[in-house]
């Protein structure tokens, strides 16, 4: 045996080596809050088989943080917005959730239409008042289907009915979740 044999056959596994002790990566320390479902109910207005006068919901379902976990679990809710039949949908102040610890809000520098909103989510963590603050704009956008905030589709169905808004992306065809990456805070946002 060649010496020059034996030393490319140890390489290989001085190489690997290592890697048979690494440890596995950490869980994100990131916190987040993940819209897992969404259905909405917006006027339809336009054109003369539109129905501008139902009553508008935004319905979000949410896992969230779990403040008392030490191992990162998560808690689901549901957070539910209304405008009353007349009312234009529009941008709204801080709602609670079924968990009231959790607060969504849809604010006025994030709206455009009932087609293209900004959604907000706030955690309280502490009596003191700091928490978690996550915000995603969210959008119906079927002309752009590459467009990052196409998470929502939305659709007339038939005559006279209302809009309707699914997280199934920008034609329907698939479910969506969208993640939201929060920042701890020392106060909810004003």
């Amino acid at each position: 045996m060649h010496p020059s044999s034996t030393m490319r056959s140890f390489v290989p596994v001085a190489l690997t080596l290592p890697l048979a002790f690494a440890h596995p990566l950490k869980p994100r320390d990131t916190p987040e809050f993940v819209i897992t479902d969404l259905a909405a109910t917006f006027p339809y207005p336009t054109g003369p088989y539109g129905d501008p006068s139902v009553n508008s919901i935004l319905t979000i379902s949410v896992t969230y943080p779990d403040p008392s976990s030490t191992t990162g679990a998560t808690l689901d809710t549901t957070c539910s917005l209304n405008w009353p039949e007349g009312t234009d949908p529009a941008p709204t102040e801080w709602t609670a959730c079924a968990d009231p610890t959790l607060q969504l809000r849809l604010p006025a520098d994030g709206w455009t239409s009932d087609t293209r909103f900004t959604v907000e989510l706030w955690e309280t963590l502490t009596a003191s008042g700091s928490g978690l603050d996550a915000s995603q704009l969210i959008a119906a956008d079927p002309a752009n289907p590459s467009d990052p905030n196409a998470y929502m589709f939305c659709l007339q169905k038939g005559k006279f009915n209302p809009l309707t808004c699914t997280l199934t992306g920008p034609y329907g065809q698939t479910q969506r979740t969208v993640v939201m990456p929060a920042v701890e805070e020392g106060s909810r946002p004003a």
